[in-house]
């Protein structure tokens, strides 16, 4: 008997190999989307608040400095470009218009008086001629009739204690002073022929400054509302004042004082505590013309 072998049948080869089954389909799936928050948000809500507040001192430019700082940051960030640059310009707007806006404040208050009033806790003096802010401790007690001739009188009146401090007393011995002297004007003609404010500051020197003590500093310009004006500094003869000065300056006008015209005025300052160059500063700073 004859086994038939499974590879004789006719036309038959060796049975093929069955194919794989083809790798199934994997879905593409889409990541997603990058969120915009935290640091990039916090920039353009930031900035956005700098840009509408930049035109308020101190506020507008402490909203306007932190949302620059977040604009930087923003920019570092993925996805937060857009955010972080319109926070970053709407913050640097911010900054440059309170920068503005503060120093225009500044300058209005140093023209009005205000400013120097502020500083050195300031009275305000006033005549026909002129006003300016004076220390408010000293005590004014010009005449009416001296007032309306433009002489000041500014003085402060006290004790020293045994530690050699002030006692402002309001009584006592005049220990400091501004005072504000008009020259008339036939006087000054006969001083500066010239009418120059150098040639009266050189005639002061000779025949007035020696007087009040050793001058350290002859001219120094300064400006009184707009008209040069000659500062003066001296080392005085009374061991307890620490600062004295003059001031000297022809007015933009002529004035009347007790029926004389004047137009140069002596401004004189003695001040026995630490706070001469601010009475000086505020007194020019807050000087108008009238």
């Amino acid at each position: 008997m004859t086994i038939d072998s499974p590879h004789d049948d006719a036309g038959s080869g060796s049975i093929p190999e069955q194919a794989p089954d083809p790798a199934p389909h994997q879905a593409l799936v889409p990541m997603p989307p990058k969120r915009t928050g935290g640091v990039p948000l916090a920039a353009l809500i930031v900035g956005i608040g700098a840009f509408v507040t930049g035109w308020i001192p101190i506020l507008g430019l402490l909203l306007g400095v932190a949302g620059i700082i977040l604009g930087i940051l923003a920019l570092r960030k993925p996805g937060g470009k857009s955010f972080g640059l319109a926070g970053l310009i709407a913050s640097a707007v911010a900054v440059l218009t309170n920068i503005l806006v503060s120093t225009i404040v500044v300058i209005s208050l140093v023209n009005s008086g205000i400013g120097a009033a502020i500083l050195t806790d300031a009275q305000p003096v006033i005549t026909p001629c002129f006003s300016f802010n004076g220390p408010a401790d000293y005590i004014n007690n010009q005449s009416a009739e001296k007032t309306e001739g433009c002489i000041t009188t500014l003085q402060l009146w006290g004790e020293y204690d045994a530690d050699g401090e002030i006692n402002n007393t309001g009584v006592g011995s005049i220990l400091g002073s501004v005072l504000v002297e008009p020259v008339p004007v036939a006087s000054t003609d006969e001083m500066a022929p010239n009418g120059g404010l150098d040639d009266m500051v050189e005639y002061l020197n000779q025949s007035y400054f020696p007087d009040a003590g050793e001058v350290t500093s002859l001219k120094e310009a300064v400006s009184l509302d707009g008209v040069d004006a000659n500062l003066t500094r001296l080392t005085s003869t009374a061991e307890k004042t620490k600062t004295k000065a003059f001031l000297t300056v022809f007015a933009p006008d002529t004035y009347q004082s007790a029926g004389d015209p004047v137009k140069f005025f002596v401004i004189s300052f003695v001040i026995p505590d630490d706070n001469g160059e601010e009475i000086i500063a505020a007194a020019i700073d807050s000087w108008r013309w009238k």
